[in-house]
């Protein structure tokens, strides 16, 4: 293997490394953000007690109220 291609297959490793991280965060935000919307409807908490409950780091809370459909 030449070392340009050797380069290009480890540029192109990276990349799908990106990639599939960056879906598993989104998977893992997703999912989040359906469980404080159910703890809020099923249980009638607030959307800061709901994300108390699921131990959403504070560092994270003001980004799922964000994008929370309240």
């Amino acid at each position: 293997m030449t070392k340009t291609l050797e380069s290009e297959v480890q540029n192109m490793c990276n990349l799908s490394k990106g990639i599939e991280e960056k879906g598993i965060e989104k998977g893992i935000e997703t999912a989040t953000l359906r469980a404080i919307e159910n703890l809020m409807d099923t249980l009638k908490m607030t959307a800061e007690q709901a994300m108390a409950v699921l131990k959403v780091p504070e560092t994270e809370r003001l980004k799922y109220s964000a994008r929370l459909k309240i």
